[in-house]
């Protein structure tokens, strides 16, 4: 399914509106370790940022659908979801101006309603909550949404509703396989609602950045940020994918845990596609046994049952995901070790805090750490998109 490939298709004929402020940059801007790039500029930074704005607000609606049982952290991610819309909207201020800012948030806002609702609507069997939430969704939402996207474009909102009219079956068939507790459609209709939502953030954001070069300097669409936005995408959905499986390890749910593992294969497989385009099948492969053996680990965590198997497992993962995947970026990249450890060491720590929180019922901070953990992987993607561009400059230079 392709909808919101498509919408972004149309969006991206036309936009209007001037920005008043400049996007914030991605952590890594600020925090790699190595030289910048030809990956980072104002436009790229408004690109990533909006795709790995738009991918989080699928994982967070996916994790809040499962959690409404559990008071606590069914509160955490709807806190998560409103911090995702105030993200948005500073992101879409900076582009297009407060007035058209404030008709967005607005909008979404109301979107999240409709999508909580519908969620307890399910939860409860309550059939009417639900059908009302549907409605107004379908109703609501979508024509308006529709008419703000027309105004912004240019483009006829007759072009716009119908794809935003599949757009919202293919949520809305998200949340019901999480119900049906359908843990194979479920994870698959993650992964292709997130990809789809990461392209229309990779479809528009260049457009607005080209129109507005004085707040978005910089190309947005070349090679080089085409790789540091893929890599981008790929680490947040390996992070969010994780603690999903995690989640699934310590409440003892094995259908869910087995479906979010071959989600995790897949994005692997996404992953060692674009490896071994970049360094060949021999690196890819070298690169496959460290990171399958970095997932094991973290499994190995989550399940852990006592405070030395804890250890042993943790020692297991730092092995892994510090010490082996850093000598594997230094002999791929060049990447000195000592750029890339207290890195890797800092994700390996942000991961194992989501766990910890899972484990022990932290629900009031877990979804702020499961996005911090996510962050940590953005720093990590910039840092191995730098060092790879530095030792190709033949072809992203």
């Amino acid at each position: 399914m392709r909808t919101l490939a498509a919408l972004a298709a149309v969006a991206v004929v036309s936009c209007s509106g001037s920005p008043q402020s400049q996007a914030s940059p991605s952590p890594a801007a600020t925090a790699s370790p190595v030289a910048s790039s030809a990956a980072e500029s104002k436009a790229a930074d408004f690109r990533i940022r909006l795709d790995l704005l738009l991918g989080e607000h699928v994982f967070i609606i996916a994790k809040q659908s499962s959690a409404p049982a559990r008071q606590a952290e069914y509160t955490s991610y709807l806190s998560l979801l409103t911090t995702n819309s105030t993200d948005l909207t500073d992101l879409v201020r900076s582009a297009v101006g407060d007035s058209v800012a404030t008709q967005f948030e607005q909008i979404w806002n109301a979107q999240n309603d409709y999508l909580v609702s519908y969620t307890i609507g399910l939860v409860t069997h309550d059939k009417a909550e639900s059908d009302a939430a549907e409605s107004s969704l379908s109703g609501a939402f979508v024509p308006q949404f529709s008419q703000f996207l027309s105004a912004v474009t240019q483009v006829p909102s007759g072009l716009i509703n119908p794809l935003l009219v599949q757009y919202m079956l293919e949520t809305e068939a998200m949340l019901d396989d999480q119900q049906a507790k359908n843990y194979p459609r479920l994870y698959a209709d993650i992964r292709t609602s997130y990809a789809n939502a990461t392209q229309v953030g990779d479809a528009i954001a260049p457009r607005i950045a080209g129109r507005f070069p004085d707040k978005f300097p910089g190309n947005a669409s070349s090679p080089a940020v085409d790789l540091r936005a893929t890599l981008n995408i790929r680490l947040q959905e390996h992070s969010y994918l994780t603690t999903m499986r995690t989640s699934a390890v310590i409440g003892r749910r094995p259908a869910e845990q087995a479906a979010a593992a071959t989600a995790l294969v897949d994005n692997a497989t996404a992953l060692d596609a674009q490896l071994t385009d970049l360094f060949g099948a021999t690196a890819a492969l070298g690169f496959d046994q460290v990171w399958a053996a970095g997932n094991a680990a973290v499994t190995a965590y989550a399940s852990a049952a006592t405070d030395k198997s804890r250890q042993q497992a943790l020692a297991q993962l730092t092995d892994a995901s510090v010490t082996e995947l850093s000598g594997w970026l230094t002999q791929a990249t060049n990447l000195a070790a000592d750029a890339s450890g207290p890195v890797l060491e800092s994700q390996v720590e942000a991961i194992t805090t989501v766990i910890d929180d899972q484990r022990a019922r932290s629900w009031s901070r877990l979804a702020a750490d499961d996005q911090s953990a996510e962050a940590s992987t953005e720093v990590v993607a910039d840092l191995i998109a730098t060092a790879t561009i530095a030792k190709l400059l033949g072809r992203f230079g």
